[in-house]
């Protein structure tokens, strides 16, 4: 009798794999041919999923998943079609999966070691030039206080962030896109999105708030790239439109977030 390989995934594992790789929904069409995914097939799911990057993800998956196409469905090649330049993109999801699911992700091209250098005499750099770079050493370093808001915003954290707040031993549960998305269409044209493509959001969502919310968010990243798409853009929106309350609790969430 066979031994069945506990690294290859099934249509069981659906729902687990795409909470996983819900930050490259954007990119769901590359994520699919890095999969080996055939375009007819990714043509279908576009017209069946119209403005809707997570449901054709999704699709895509389950697809995936049936083993008609590409590489056998496991975590290994789910990470390298995440980490793919030309697939998700995405090489920090890629290496965080990876670690967790005890995966080896090939090297990237900037990982590569460099070829040997021949050796060549320094003559010792000049006494100002060490005083110069001691006092370059001695400079504090800035605060981190506030790194978490310089963070990307990602759909997955939308869903939900467990934090703990200091002299607490509970740990609390922020759901972001349920909090705020009674006010969506606001929101996505602080960011940006205008009125009309927020009606056909709206309409492809079927008015439900948190999946328009959603697909709006997942549009503003797609469009703004990793600099423009910080927690801390996102908070100056959500107080500017009057959500100050919304955007003192989510900062706290980041701030104390549990990993």
């Amino acid at each position: 009798m066979a031994v069945e390989d506990p690294n290859i995934l099934t249509e069981d594992d659906l729902f687990d794999i795409y909470k996983e790789v819900l930050d490259v929904a954007a990119e769901w069409r590359n994520v699919g041919l890095a999969l080996r995914v055939r375009n007819p097939e990714l043509d279908v799911i576009e017209k069946s999923c119209p403005f809707a990057p997570r449901d054709c993800l999704r699709a895509v998956l389950a697809g995936w998943l049936k083993g008609r196409n590409g590489p056998q469905p496991t975590w290994g090649a789910l990470c390298e079609a995440v980490a793919e330049p030309a697939g998700g993109n995405n090489r920090v999801l890629a290496e965080e999966m990876a670690r967790k699911h005890g995966v080896t992700l090939k090297a990237s091209q900037s990982q590569k070691p460099e070829p040997s250098k021949s050796k060549v005499h320094l003559e010792p750099p000049s006494t100002s030039t060490n005083v110069n770079n001691l006092a370059q050493s001695q400079k504090p370093e800035p605060s981190k206080s506030k790194v978490h808001l310089e963070q990307v915003v990602t759909l997955r954290d939308l869903l939900c962030i467990k934090y703990k707040l200091p002299g607490t031993t509970d740990i609390q549960t922020l759901r972001v896109e349920r909090s705020i998305s009674s006010h969506w269409e606001t929101l996505a044209q602080q960011l940006g999105i205008d009125h009309g493509e927020c009606a056909s959001i709206a309409m492809a969502k079927l008015q439900d708030p948190v999946r328009c919310l959603s697909e709006a968010i997942s549009r503003w990243i797609n469009r703004n790239g990793r600099k423009n798409t910080t927690w801390n853009h996102f908070l100056t929106a959500m107080i500017d439109i009057d959500l100050k309350d919304q955007a003192d609790t989510l900062e706290k969430a980041l701030q104390y977030r549990v990993l």
